[in-house]
């Protein structure tokens, strides 16, 4: 689709940005991510800034909405994260299981003992496991220890990932802490639910001409920069050139735990790690581009520019690049952002208006993820940009 043709739909692609439902349907609830894109909003501009078979790209994949929606809508799809978490969440939500995996995880889910976890244990010393309550850290111990019964790894990838899920219930910003049979409960409800998604995202592929055996070859996932994806030949050369760029870039001057979760809104722990069996080994500010001091942000927008350097280099020279972002300090942070991606090669499309008050704004309320260091809401509200490669 032409970009201008934008201008006639405008509105519906603005509602949609504003959608208040809850982030539902397909995969998209097998994990909260930090800053999710709204699935309507993401849907309605594959729909219109992309045909079928075209690849989609989205830098900063989180926790996967437009890879899945790209998928859904019969597009390739391309994504890369810094975040091991998030390439693992993303890799199970569009990861098919066939029905004897169903039958497997639903036997597991329904009869694992959670009497507590083996004799020795105590010995564990993860540093991945502090500040768990001792309840649910037992509890997601004997889950844990009971995966190897399962027999292939997409088996067992697709219930840690349940598992994540069901941490991020008991644990994240909760005040109470669940009882063990309230837990097992739930995990099962999870698994029921995220079974349905992937059949939900199996059905709309298939209506989008896209089989069952062939939804992972319509996608790869690299957990690492742009850069390092384009130095690898299995990457780069696996989909064609993307013609769309949909993506959430880390929020300048925002405090935003990708990597770990709140317990009583204080302390912090890095559980969704060591249940998803990976590595934990950077802060908040690796993920982020940089820290809310100036010096950090300053470090954001030098690691933008690169970014979207490497992803010029990357995509197809007619591509549109569509960015959903906020920031702590607007008036600075917003021409800050626009000259970086200047000075990366792009020049901004404005089929709103052409002034910074006339681009769209989805506004988010309660959040729990922090704006810098004054009273101010304003990373709640994000911007929507539209950008292209210069010629």
């Amino acid at each position: 689709m032409e970009f201008l043709e934008v201008i006639n739909t405008q509105n519906r692609l603005v509602e949609f940005l504003q959608s208040k439902h809850h982030v539902e349907g397909l995969t998209h609830s097998f994990y909260r991510y930090p800053a999710r894109f709204a699935p309507e909003f993401v849907r309605e501009a594959i729909t219109q800034f992309s045909r079928e078979g075209d690849c989609v790209l989205d830098t900063f994949m989180g926790g996967g909405t437009t890879i899945v929606e790209a998928i859904a809508a019969g597009r390739s799809a391309l994504g890369t994260d810094i975040n091991p978490l998030a390439h693992f969440v993303t890799a199970v939500k569009t990861t098919p299981l066939s029905s004897r995996d169903r039958e497997r995880i639903l036997c597991w889910a329904s009869q694992f003992n959670i009497d507590g976890p083996p004799q020795g244990y105590r010995l564990i010393s993860d540093p991945r496991l502090r500040n768990v309550p001792t309840e649910i850290r037992d509890f997601l111990l004997s889950a844990v220890f009971s995966i190897d019964q399962l027999e292939f790894p997409r088996q067992r990838r697709f219930v840690r990932c349940a598992l994540v899920r069901l941490g991020q219930w008991a644990i994240d910003c909760r005040t109470s802490i669940p009882s063990p049979e309230i837990m097992k409960t739930q995990l099962l409800k999870h698994v029921l639910d995220m079974l349905k998604g992937l059949d939900e995202l199996v059905q709309a592929a298939k209506n989008s001409d896209v089989s069952k055996n062939k939804i992972t070859n319509r996608r790869n996932l690299y957990c690492g920069t742009i850069q390092e994806a384009m130095r690898d030949n299995d990457f780069a050369k696996s989909l064609p050139r993307p013609k769309l760029v949909l993506t959430s870039p880390p929020y300048p001057g925002v405090h935003m735990l990708y990597h770990r979760w709140q317990v009583h809104s204080r302390r912090e722990t890095a559980a969704p790690y060591w249940l998803a069996d990976l590595r934990d080994g950077h802060g908040e500010s690796f993920y982020t581009f940089g820290g809310r001091s100036k010096r950090g942000v300053e470090h954001y927008f030098l690691r933008l520019t690169e970014t979207f350097k490497s992803t010029r280099e990357f995509i197809d020279t007619s591509a549109l690049v569509v960015q959903l972002v906020a920031f702590s300090d607007p008036e600075a942070h917003l021409s800050a952002f626009l000259r970086a991606m200047n000075c990366a090669g792009y020049e901004e499309l404005t089929p709103f208006g052409g002034s910074r008050s006339d681009r769209p704004i989805r506004m988010v309320p309660n959040r729990k993820w922090y704006t810098q260091l004054g009273a101010s809401q304003c990373a709640s509200n994000e911007i929507l940009l539209f950008h292209r490669p210069r010629t």
